[in-house]
């Protein structure tokens, strides 16, 4: 298929996409350029209250938190790869397999400095910097993705763990946060000369890096190879599909398994309960265990909340931004809770056992992702209402703002039981005509169920992002809104 599509398609043709890829990540790039600038200076007309930490430091924050999160996929995807038909006809047989897995791994380089410099170049737009200085940040950049691909490679040679690739993204992000909290100038004040040499300087040895392991490559098990191109496989039909819950599955690590017993505080209490309701206490009890196995979610509930409360750092999002960038960190956060749900779905056979009906054992899902949104709501609101001069002046003003949080937080949960039990729409329909082309019946349904119900539940909070008061009738409106989200998760995909 490959020699018969290089045959058939001419040089120019290819040359054609190229053209129209460019073009259109300039235009985009131009439309983009003017409201990042305004995110790193602020230029626009100010939101009430804003702290003093400069942009850039949490926008870099951001994105090392989300490196961080990223090495997992990856390595589940190898990074390097073979295509099926590759796997079955080229492995089995003798000779140098390096000549198959080269041409992909410099593919992934390219990607990953590509990606890399892209990030260096959004720091330089957001924090003004002149033309040193960007150069030196992008290079830096680029330079950095592809030390991070290399390390993952290593780590697939030698078939080994990645407990200083993930702590690396995750300590850079911890000293970015530590200096950008204690007043550190924008990281744009830097040199340029230093950072086009620390660019270069990490590029060298990315490079030497790469040329004493590209030998190596010979040594990674056929095993591995073959488990990870039927992966890679799941993970194109998954996108083809659009099918953004089987790719959640593909790329999610497995549970990381106990090395101790856990004492399982939920499940002792719930023996101090009413039978009918002990097993809500139970399903609480082994969502914990998973999400407790799974230290990724951390950082991910960690994202969402820098996310959440960027407009803080820069007087320059604007009011609907500032909504926005609130709803996005909180399904960022809910996205995290979701797993158990999830596996649930999938695999119905533990909700199955336990003695109580389906609804109640979603009420026991629904605990634990309740529990840590309202946690995570009074922290990214008490940020939101403290740091802005708007803190409550009155009883009523806190009791209404501590109900918002309550309220909020379990509208967040309901929002997760809704991700997570959201029925796999029908493909089997054919494609439907759009003015972007033709798409699968399910696609807006798979795309749109989750993200609807965070966005109910999440706008009474956002609204005190611009400087709306905690009053009972935002109150009200609050918990109308929770509540017609939980009842919508607790009902979503029950089978007949």
């Amino acid at each position: 298929m490959r020699a018969h599509t290089a045959r058939t398609r001419s040089p120019w043709a290819l040359l054609g996409d190229i053209y129209d890829a460019v073009l259109a990540a300039a235009i985009l790039a131009a439309l983009a350029a003017p409201y990042l600038g305004r995110l790193g200076t602020g230029t626009t007309t100010p939101i009430s209250g804003t702290v003093g930490m400069d942009p850039t430091w949490a926008v870099l924050v951001l994105l090392l938190l989300l490196a961080g999160l990223v090495v997992e996929p990856l390595r589940r995807l190898g990074p390097l790869f073979l295509r099926p038909y590759e796997a079955a006809w080229w492995l089995n047989m003798p000779g140098d397999r390096s000549g198959l897995l080269e041409p992909v791994a410099w593919a992934e380089a390219a990607v990953a400095v590509a990606a890399g410099g892209g990030a260096g170049l959004l720091l330089a737009v957001m924090a003004g910097a002149g033309a040193t200085a960007a150069t030196g940040m992008v290079l830096f950049g680029g330079a950095a993705g592809a030390l991070l691909l290399v390390a993952l490679v290593h780590a697939q040679v030698v078939d080994a763990g990645l407990p200083a690739v993930r702590a690396t993204p995750l300590g850079a992000s911890v000293i970015a946060l530590s200096a950008g909290a204690f007043g550190a100038p924008s990281p744009s004040r830097v040199a340029g000369g230093l950072l086009v040499s620390l660019g270069l300087v990490a590029g060298l040895a990315t490079a030497l890096w790469w040329w004493r392991l590209r030998v190596r490559l010979v040594d990674i098990p056929d095993a591995h190879l073959l488990e990870v191109a039927a992966r890679n496989l799941g993970v194109q039909v998954s996108l083809l599909s659009l099918d953004t819950r089987a790719l959640g599955r593909l790329l999610s690590a497995p549970v990381r398994r106990p090395a101790v017993s856990s004492p399982l505080p939920l499940a002792r209490l719930a023996l101090r309960l009413p039978p009918g309701l002990r097993p809500l206490l139970g399903v609480a009890q082994a969502d914990c265990l998973l999400l407790w196995r799974q230290p990724r979610r951390a950082l991910q509930l960690l994202a969402g909340g820098i996310v959440a409360v960027f407009p803080l750092f820069s007087s320059g999002v604007g009011a609907i931004g500032a909504v926005v960038f609130h709803l996005v960190g909180g399904w960022l956060a809910v996205l995290a809770l979701a797993e158990p749900a999830r596996r649930a779905w999938f695999d119905g056979g533990a909700d199955a056992s336990w003695p109580a009906g389906p609804v109640r054992v979603r009420c026991g899902h629904l605990l634990l992702p309740a529990a840590i949104m309202i946690a995570w709501t009074a922290a990214v609101v008490a940020a939101q209402l403290f740091t802005s001069g708007r803190a409550p002046d009155s009883a009523g003003q806190a009791w209404a703002a501590v109900g918002l949080v309550v309220a909020a937080g379990c509208g967040w949960g309901g929002a997760a039981l809704r991700s997570g039990f959201r029925p796999t729409p029908d493909f089997s329909l054919g494609l439907v005509a759009s003015p972007v082309g033709s798409l699968p019946p399910g696609a807006v349904e798979m795309l749109v169920s989750g993200p609807d119900a965070a966005a109910i539940a999440g706008l009474p909070t956002a609204l005190l992002a611009l400087g709306v008061p905690a009053t009972p009738r935002l109150l009200g409106v609050q918990l109308v809104a929770s509540g017609v989200v939980i009842v919508w998760g607790l009902l979503t995909g029950r089978r007949a």
